[in-house]
């Protein structure tokens, strides 16, 4: 039967600031660490903007090895004691599906308890942290969509216990994790039975890692009967199947990213942070800051059916665009589109009757975005002969522009 204890802490300070991270996927063992240390050197980019931040609370998400090893976990506690020393805030960690593999991935329970003898916490905890509850619930296996099961009850148990404390404000719950078909990402890998707990509690805030879907995409935030936020990873980004340059897009360790959040007086501020390069970190999207209002009342302002209806399609200039052939394929090259939000994708009719679709650039950081797209068009039925591409540009609630850039390919000589 899983258990924990309820613990009280307080951080000084006129606002409570908290950290949200997830998925380093740290190497397994010291091979992999001398072969790439680009998870590791995102997480310490991560801890020290949080560190720069001020943060007294650090949630972690699960995933902390990219399988279950000994040396993963004892990495990340070394990286926290590097970066924090004895200053360490309070750190809420949770297992994810790949803690508890290994290359056999059968040995599931010796890892938990590796876990919490070297991470130092139970799998399940409930923290109180200036009258705010986080209850920390890892999964009860390494399923990739199932793993909760068991851990339902204790999780109603105490979303019950925090919602008679405190009726009046947001109940945090940190999950591995997202319930199905909620935010971005969920549809392809959400867990199908916490919806069936967090529905009967409208003050439910859920932090969820597993994904890796951009957290700048409006959808990484979802409110139905609960709310739920997606936090994205420290390790690389991952996006939805159907494009040519594949889920995992170029550059995609690049830009770790996460959340910090100010809980100020009349509202909790989520503020979505580039942790790449370390420092100070740079705030994404500082004009599209989430608000969760205090006192808490779940009100539906970011569901998805009511910003979808207020979305605009996005904006091309319907010129400038060349072709020219390469030894992989074809490559276009246009003006990138513009949009209210960004330029999610870019989808391209070849010769009228073939469609492609091609990720942008965006997850990389807005601001990084290049001014000239560049596709290279691989799939292309005999290409020594004469094409024609049209280029629309979409957006993340999938409106497409109405203007396109028609592009010719002449055929070889």
């Amino acid at each position: 039967m899983i258990s924990s204890r309820l613990e009280q802490f307080t951080v000084p300070g006129d606002v409570l600031r908290v950290g949200v991270i997830s998925d380093t996927q740290l190497p397994t063992t010291p091979g992999h660490l001398k072969k790439s240390d680009i998870y590791v050197k995102n997480l310490e980019h991560a801890l020290t903007v949080l560190k720069n931040h001020g943060v007294g609370l650090i949630l972690f998400a699960g995933d902390i090895g990219d399988l279950g090893t000994r040396f993963a976990f004892h990495t990340y506690m070394r990286t926290i004691k590097k970066i924090f020393g004895s200053q360490r805030p309070i750190i809420q960690t949770i297992m994810g599906n790949h803690d508890y593999w290994s290359k056999s991935f059968l040995t599931w329970n010796p890892h938990r308890r590796d876990f919490e003898r070297i991470v130092g916490v139970p799998a399940w905890t409930h923290y109180v942290v200036n009258g705010y509850h986080f209850i920390g619930a890892s999964p009860d296996n390494g399923s990739m969509t199932d793993g909760y099961r068991k851990v339902l009850p204790w999780l109603e148990r105490e979303i019950a216990a925090a919602e008679r404390d405190t009726p009046d404000r947001p109940i945090f719950v940190m999950t591995h994790n997202q319930p199905v078909n909620t935010s971005y990402g969920a549809e392809d890998w959400g867990d199908i039975g916490l919806g069936d707990v967090f529905e009967r509690h409208p003050n439910v805030v859920n932090f969820s890692g597993h994904v890796h879907y951009s957290l700048l995409d409006e959808r990484s935030i979802w409110q139905g009967k609960y709310t739920v936020i997606n936090t994205q990873s420290l390790s690389y980004t991952e996006l939805e199947p159907g494009k040519e340059n594949g889920t995992i897009p170029p550059n995609a360790e690049l830009t770790p990213m996460g959340y910090i959040l100010d809980f100020e007086a009349q509202a909790i501020r989520i503020h979505r942070i580039n942790f790449a390069g370390g420092g100070m970190g740079r705030e994404e999207k500082s004009d599209r800051i989430w608000e969760l209002p205090l006192p808490y009342v779940n009100d539906g302002r970011y569901s998805f059916g009511s910003r979808r209806a207020q979305n605009r399609p996005p904006v091309l200039s319907g010129e400038g665009g060349s072709s020219s052939r390469t030894d992989a394929g074809v490559c276009l090259e246009f003006p990138a589109g513009s949009d209210d939000d960004f330029v999610h994708s870019y989808k391209v009719v070849i010769d009228g009757d073939q469609t492609q679709y091609y990720f942008s650039d965006f997850y990389n950081g807005l601001d990084q975005m290049r001014k000239t797209v560049h596709l290279e068009i691989k799939k292309l039925n005999h290409p020594e002969r004469e094409h024609t591409f049209d280029v629309y540009a979409v957006d993340s609630w999938r409106a497409e522009s109405e203007q396109f850039i028609r592009i010719q390919l002449p055929a070889a000589e």
